[in-house]
């Protein structure tokens, strides 16, 4: 019930891809494909009070283009630094299914800010730096806003209704479902 996080920030020409010999280590979230306890390769910190851990991050790049700015995105779950103690139990997976999709969330809420907002080609760096750490930070306290709800883990109707709520905030934000946006600069 532990979540690692992290938005990677790649700017100007770095990589966003995943290399060839990794790609069977990470799922891009999509909505038809759920996560398993198979998908779960980490070594569990038995010292830990945790059952599980999720290992999402938000991943980005830009890329300069003339006066606008290309952002790629992709929200990864990563097998091997994700992990459980308990692989049989479903409504831990569907606990550990919540923090991935709260990373999906916060990936299509950075690209409505980006979408809406406007941006200048100077300091644009600082400024994308300062926004991903601020949708960091909201997608950590969300994170930690749902294992404080969901304490008691035997809880269905909690998690149920995270899940609902995901679902929905996730639909509602169907149309910045995309991996790439461009923005124009001033």
């Amino acid at each position: 019930m532990k979540i690692r996080y992290g938005i990677l920030f790649f700017m100007f020409f770095a990589g966003l891809g995943v290399p060839k010999a990794q790609r069977t280590d990470t799922i891009v979230w999509q909505p038809e494909r759920s996560l398993n306890w198979m998908d779960y390769k980490g070594i569990p910190d038995q010292e830990s009070h945790y059952s599980a851990l999720t290992h999402a991050e938000i991943r980005y790049k830009v890329s300069m283009q003339r006066s606008f700015a290309k952002f790629d995105f992709a929200t990864f779950f990563l097998k091997k630094t994700s992990w459980t103690k308990h692989t049989q139990d479903p409504l831990l997976l569907k606990h550990e299914q919540i923090h991935f999709d709260i990373a999906e969330l916060h990936k299509r809420l950075f690209i409505e800010i980006l979408s809406i907002r406007t941006f200048f080609y100077r300091g644009l760096e600082t400024e994308i730096k300062r926004l991903g750490d601020s949708i960091n930070t909201a997608r950590h306290l969300m994170d930690n806003e749902f294992d404080s709800d969901v304490a008691n883990m035997r809880d269905h109707i909690k998690v149920n209704r995270w899940s609902r709520q995901l679902t929905d905030a996730i639909d509602r934000l169907r149309s910045y479902n995309r991996n790439s946006i461009l923005i124009a600069l001033q």
